[in-house]
């Protein structure tokens, strides 16, 4: 449907980049429709030719074939009906009266013998050679189009789903976090469901990225297949006209025109809109600063602190310590990577969700001090100065001043 002699995906889609989230996902998913029709009729059309190019091989080579086991068949029918017949003929036969005009007939249906078996070999040495490898590299594309390609298409299908599914997921727990801060209560992390959508949706661009490569590399082989098919076409059409034309009576041998096989050129892959960038996931990071982690010791290591952890502190009070699984390459690629505190939301890269090795809650009465001690930066969770008060005398006040103490414990 077009909306003021627009298309909705160009308007979706005719930006560089997305101001709001919610935005980038409608056009995602706009474009994934597009180019997902335009891959499945690609698809198909790859599939149509190649089953063609299979089918008309090897009706190609049958013929052949045919013609082979024909005249070996008759040539061994004919020797052994002539054998028969002079096993029966011989013993009553006087070779005085008859003996020369036996010979001659003999003799005479014994050639047409030898003529059959050396026509079945001709007709197997008609096929130009070529032909089974060219059958098995067009057997190996068809494989590989039903196999790798479609599963890769359904993986792109199933990425996609998932990323829909976290969307909603995160769609859901944005209004589950405004409704909790309008009624004062603890939030939950909408932040970290962002987290697993955008990787999701990340995976879904990859996917599609992967699977309309191996369609475009599967087009290329199946055009450089198709273009060899037309060259053998030639070379066995001569051989079979030329074979044909010998077995015709003198006199009555005629031309045989030998048509062309012709294929269709490869379509120019229609122009259609991209996913615009990714916006920014920094809106809801207060912080986000490099950091080390306590690591476990175990059999075969050491424990100690080890660089390349990632702390990230959310808009809702959540603290959420990430450790990539290339930490330990990129600090040792990259010495002065630790030594560098704040980080840009571009500059750590993405992170995921299954990086996470711990998760808090700092309650929004804690104070979080972010404080630099020379080359370190160091993270001070404590609780804020409050007055000395008289000891608590109700069951409420006693509970808030337990809650109290242990954040100054846990501080």
């Amino acid at each position: 449907q077009v909306q003021g002699g627009r298309d909705p995906v160009d308007m979706a889609t005719g930006r560089e980049s997305c101001l709001f989230l919610a935005e980038w996902e409608t056009a995602r998913c706009q474009v994934h429709v597009a180019q997902r029709q335009q891959s499945e009729n690609e698809l198909c059309q790859q599939q149509l030719q190649i089953q063609n190019a299979l089918a008309s091989l090897n009706a190609w080579l049958t013929v052949l074939d045919t013609r082979r086991k024909l005249n070996e068949v008759a040539a061994a029918a004919a020797g052994q009906a002539l054998e028969e017949l002079e096993a029966r003929w011989k013993p009553l036969r006087l070779e005085q009266r008859d003996g020369a005009a036996s010979s001659w007939l003999l003799a005479s249906e014994l050639q047409h013998v030898n003529s059959l078996a050396s026509d079945a070999k001709c007709w197997a040495a008609a096929a130009p050679e070529g032909g089974a490898n060219l059958r098995q590299r067009l057997q190996a594309c068809a494989e590989h189009l039903q196999g790798e390609v479609v599963n890769a298409v359904r993986l792109w299908d199933k990425s996609h789903e998932a990323a829909m599914e976290a969307w909603q997921f995160h769609n859901q727990r944005t209004e589950d976090t405004a409704k909790a801060v309008a009624e004062e209560r603890a939030p939950p992390d909408s932040w970290l469901s962002e987290v697993r959508y955008r990787e999701h949706a990340r995976k879904q661009l990859s996917d599609q990225a992967v699977a309309q490569k191996l369609l475009a590399a599967s087009s290329e082989q199946l055009a450089s297949l198709e273009s060899e098919r037309v060259g053998y076409w030639a070379t066995f059409a001569e051989a079979y006209r030329s074979r044909a034309l010998s077995l015709q009576p003198d006199g009555q041998a005629q031309e045989l025109a030998c048509p062309e096989v012709t294929i269709s050129p490869t379509e120019t892959r229609a122009l259609l809109p991209e996913v615009p960038e990714m916006p920014s996931a920094g809106g809801a990071v207060l912080q986000k600063v490099q950091a080390s982690m306590m690591a476990p010791s175990g059999l075969l290591r050491s424990g100690g602190w080890r660089e390349g952890a990632i702390l990230v502190l959310t808009i809702h009070g959540y603290l959420h310590l990430f450790f990539p699984d290339n930490a330990n390459k990129a600090s040792s690629a990259n010495p002065d990577l630790s030594k560098t505190g704040d980080l840009s939301d571009d500059g750590a890269g993405e992170l995921v969700e299954s990086d996470i090795k711990a998760s808090v809650y700092a309650p929004m009465a804690t104070k979080c001090v972010f404080q630099r001690r020379g080359k370190e930066l160091i993270l001070d969770l404590a609780e804020q100065e409050v007055a000395v008060e008289a000891p608590p005398t109700s069951s409420g006040e006693k509970a808030a001043a337990a809650a109290a103490g242990l954040r100054k414990w846990l501080s």
